[in-house]
């Protein structure tokens, strides 16, 4: 089973690192995790125009396989409504692709064209802090798939 995760956005933080290689290694051993980091996009002339170049680099990567946006402006799901919608992805596709926009968004048309978009919170979050509440919440979808006590209702 394979999960990529591909995010636009600079180094992260050591601390922020650690704690996503401490969530990595709970994970099954049948479970690969992809970090895919793109670079932000520099030179643009607005907004609207660096959220399409950041894009078409995030497409290279998704190709055709469908993916999942994280956005503001998604749906907001409990941990155990995204453990049962991650069941569901995991059966119908060979890989699940999780895209974590810049600082500013992610492109309409990506998010168009995504098999879905979740939101973390209805907060604003810090980007790079998103990266590691979105593998915390993958961990506890396998430990509520896999009846483990570390999620508690």
């Amino acid at each position: 089973m394979k999960i990529k995760i591909i995010t636009v956005g600079n180094k992260l933080d050591s601390w922020l690192q650690e704690g996503i290689k401490n969530y990595i290694k709970k994970f099954p051993n049948y479970t690969k995790i992809e970090w895919i980091e793109i670079k932000p996009e520099k030179k643009f002339s607005s907004i609207k125009n660096k959220k399409k170049e950041e894009a078409i680099r995030i497409k290279t990567h998704v190709k055709d396989s469908p993916y999942i946006c994280l956005d503001e402006r998604g749906d907001s799901l409990s941990s155990l409504n995204f453990s049962s919608k991650l069941n569901n992805w995991l059966q119908n596709y060979p890989k699940i692709i999780f895209v974590i926009g810049g600082a500013d968004g992610i492109d309409k048309k990506l998010l168009n064209e995504s098999l879905e978009n979740i939101s973390l919170s209805k907060m604003t979050l810090p980007h790079q802090t998103v990266k590691l509440i979105l593998i915390e919440q993958l961990f506890r979808a396998f430990a509520i798939l896999n009846s483990h006590p570390y999620h508690r209702e």
